[in-house]
């Protein structure tokens, strides 16, 4: 993979004049970047990059760095560091790192994710209205997706109901059954409280911010039955005991301390055994409440799955003032305007996130689990002064045609959309008021218990991420390379000289001729007075044009340098032999010696043996069109045996013949 991308880096550096390995530094963007500006990476931008869009998310680690890729001939600002027209990044990010690409003062955001994050795709088809996003998890992450469908913010380690209390907190249950507590986080992760836990157990279904800061919570109470016959439930009528142990659900207001300070029995006030019509087989969990909201009017609004019903009763009497679907009571609501009802059908079935909207309207998802009917969002206006519901809205969604078995949620947004988790379902949604998606967050095979407003801004979601993951400094800078010239022709050994800052190594590396894509590292600088220096010895690579960048390393990444263009042109070695005389000739007088010769200026006639001649000249020859001639009188030497070779010299060095064995005889 690390030559992959050093070959991909390398055919950018020959066409860029800057080459980085880095990481990034938050800035602010007011506008979209000219749409002559892209950025691209490997592994891949999701979504593709858009001038508009401002936050991404990348895979990066299924490989040891993510290649980064800009155009647009302004500069660019990447990791804090400025460079000028396009560059082309190696970057070594790590999980839920970012790195930010500035350009013409627009800002743009690339994430990390990690390496267990949920598979997920985003379609927006139309135009959201969420402000900031929204609130999921899946596959035991708490994720807030942008209104791009791009994780902006996430946390692991969380369960099933994940919110915001205010626009800086966000809870959850911490998914660990034994603990049966809620915990409390600011956005940097930080742990802020736990509520709940220990000799207060806590349901995971729904836990709420009151306005005196206190919270509203659900407990799962086993009724101490028989041991307490007021505690026993009468189920005979279903078949089961007089003197039935049920699950109570009691809704708890708990101080931040985690002190009881307030309760309430669902066994206490509603009798189960005739509000529960089609879920009895889930005995001993006969009601499973799943939603909690204080109305703002003392008074509680909440959702019992297994009573198909959604009940408001009042905190100081503890008096059922309304209902809303289920078993007919006479505190039942006279509902007109459902499709299902008028029918003779049933309201509600298994439903789920009973809310109050800032205009006294109360949403429902309602699930159809047992109704056998495709899940919707409801939205019903409520007058107390004549006991009745209007349903004054109602949307579906033409991508769903089962029933949801479990879970859920739906969310009005003040601009008349809707967003749907449809329950058990894979995908969370924005739907016009029609019913037409606006967006569509798939994530596949994982499901969400529900959809949460989100109350932070992106940029707040941001500043929480990079306080997980500190954004990395100290990217270098594009280094240069001093000396050669571009279009230099080196020979022989030369240096190589760089200027870098932020670097605490510099390294050159040849490419072209032989070496292609792939490079040749030729070797490692020194740093002086004058610069990054290495002593290069051109004979070691093959003659021919070549591309010399340097790459200067530093505490945030690489970076290289932009080519210089060199030819190494290095003259051939020369060769030569002995003609004459022939091997084991005997020798007197003067006589001609004869060598051949390429790649020379010079040849001479060395003698070896005899009286302890080692290298002894006998001459210097002369090139003629026999050959290198050199005319010698053998009586200068002593009688014996010796050793004669050729030694050619040229521009390419010198080399010399093989042996050939005389004997002076004179």
């Amino acid at each position: 993979m690390k030559t992959i991308i050093r070959r991909v880096l390398v055919a950018a550096a020959l066409l860029l004049p800057s080459l980085v390995l880095v990481s990034q530094v938050e800035s602010a963007h007011p506008a979209a970047a000219a749409t002559s500006f892209s950025i691209t990476t490997n592994p891949p931008l999701t979504p593709s990059f858009d001038p508009a869009v401002f936050d991404y998310a990348v895979r990066c680690t299924t490989s040891t760095t993510t290649n980064l890729t800009t155009t647009g001939s302004s500069q660019t600002v990447v990791g804090g560091t400025t460079f000028t027209g396009p560059v082309n990044l190696n970057l070594a990010l790590v999980a839920g790192q970012e790195v930010t690409v500035t350009y013409e003062g627009a800002a743009y955001y690339i994430r990390c994710l990690p390496s267990d994050f949920p598979n997920y795709s985003s379609a927006v088809t139309g135009t959201p209205q969420a402000s900031n996003g929204y609130f999921v998890t899946i596959g035991g992450y708490a994720v807030i997706f942008n209104t791009q469908g791009v994780p902006v913010w996430w946390y692991h380690g969380t369960s099933t109901d994940a919110k915001f209390l205010t626009p800086s907190e966000v809870a959850w249950d911490n998914g660990a059954a034994a603990n049966k507590d809620i915990e409390v986080r600011n956005l940097s992760g930080s742990l802020l409280q736990t509520d709940g836990g220990g000799s207060n157990p806590l349901d995971p279904h729904d836990f709420q911010l009151l306005p005196n800061g206190d919270y509203l919570a659900i407990m799962d109470v086993t009724r101490n039955c028989p041991a307490v016959p007021s505690q026993c439930v009468d189920l005979s009528s279903w078949g089961l005991s007089s003197q039935s142990t049920i699950t109570d659900n009691v809704i708890v207001e708990l101080t931040p301390s985690n002190q009881i300070v307030w309760q309430w029995s669902v066994a206490d006030h509603i009798d189960v055994a005739t509000a529960n019509v089609n879920w009895r087989d889930w005995f001993p969990d006969v009601i499973h409440m799943n939603s909690i909201e204080y109305d703002g009017n003392g008074g509680i609004i909440f959702s019992a799955r297994h009573l198909d019903a959604i009940y408001r009763f009042d905190m100081t009497t503890g008096d059922v003032t309304w209902k809303l679907g289920g078993s007919t009571e006479p505190e039942s609501l006279t509902v007109s305007g459902d499709q299902y009802l008028d029918a003779g059908g049933q309201l509600f079935s298994g439903q789920h996130d009973a809310r109050l909207l800032p205009d006294g309207s109360l949403t429902v998802h309602d699930n159809g689990s047992r109704a056998n009917r495709a899940p919707r969002a409801l939205r019903f206006t409520i007058d107390t002064s004549t006991d009745t519901a209007t349903e004054v809205e109602q949307v579906t969604d033409a991508r769903v045609t089962t029933p949801s078995p479990f879970t859920g949620s739906v969310e009005k947004l003040p601009g008349g959309d809707w967003v749907a988790d449809w329950g058990g379902g894979d995908f969370t949604t924005e739907l016009s008021p029609a019913g037409v998606p606006q967006l569509t967050i798939t994530y596949p095979g994982q499901a969400s218990y529900r959809e949460a407003d989100v109350l932070a801004t992106v940029s707040a979601l941001r500043q929480g991420m990079d306080a997980m993951v500190a954004p990395l400094t100290n990217v270098p800078s594009v280094p240069a390379t001093a000396i050669p010239s571009s279009g230099a022709t080196l020979s022989g050994s030369t240096y190589l000289d760089a200027s870098a800052t932020n670097a605490t190594s510099v390294q050159f590396w040849l490419y072209g001729g032989s070496y292609g894509y792939s490079g040749d590292l030729v070797g490692t600088a020194t740093p002086t007075y004058y610069g990054w220096l290495y002593s290069w010895n051109t004979t070691t690579v093959p003659n021919g044009s070549y591309a010399l960048l340097s790459e200067a390393f530093g505490s945030g990444g690489s970076a290289f340098s932009s080519h210089v263009s060199i030819t190494v042109n290095n003259a051939p070695p020369p060769a030569t032999s002995v003609i004459i005389p022939s091997n084991g000739a005997t020798l007197s007088g003067s006589t001609y010696l004869d060598a051949s010769a390429t790649n020379a200026t010079s040849v001479e006639f060395l003698l070896f043996g005899g009286n302890g001649y080692w290298g002894y000249v006998a001459g210097t020859a002369t090139p003629t069109d026999y050959g290198w001639l050199y005319s010698w009188d053998t009586t200068t030497v002593a009688n014996g045996s010796y050793v004669l070779l050729s030694e050619a010299t040229g521009a390419g060095g010198n080399a010399y013949s093989g042996g050939v064995s005389i004997t002076v005889d004179n």
